[in-house]
């Protein structure tokens, strides 16, 4: 059973950033206007967001203790979404990292408004459980 506990927990490392860095990515790619959105930018958005939960996996593999503090795996998660993006498509606006850096910001600010959301819907969740 624990065996299958950590499996959850390495693999949640990879598909969190996954499903936090590819919306952001799509909607930076067209600047909030979804309805811009092709193929083309559904591929990017998935190959940033695949990057970026290979990224964050492996260095939860180097150290995982760094996993423990939420604003540290924001800054992670974003820090690796920027390098993601800046690697699998050119820029669609300003200089050359500008929208790397815009993706890898707000990829961060997910991730932190998933953290608190999730802690309190969680929380909430367990107290009407306990209370009979």
């Amino acid at each position: 059973m624990k065996t299958l506990n950590v499996f959850k927990e390495k693999l949640s490392l990879f598909t969190t950033p996954f499903f936090e860095a590819t919306p952001a990515c799509l909607l930076v790619m067209v600047q909030g206007n979804i309805w811009l959105a092709t193929t083309i930018h559904f591929q990017n958005a998935l190959e940033t967001g695949l990057i970026t939960g290979v990224g964050v996996f492996s260095l939860s593999m180097l150290k995982h203790h760094w996993f423990r503090n939420k604003y540290v795996v924001a800054a992670i998660t974003g820090g690796m979404c920027a390098i993601a993006d800046f690697i699998s498509h050119p820029t669609h606006f300003g200089w050359v990292s500008s929208e790397a850096i815009v993706t890898g910001a707000f990829t961060a600010l997910i991730s932190l408004a998933l953290n608190f959301i999730g802690k309190k819907l969680f929380l909430h969740g367990k107290d009407k459980l306990t209370k009979t």
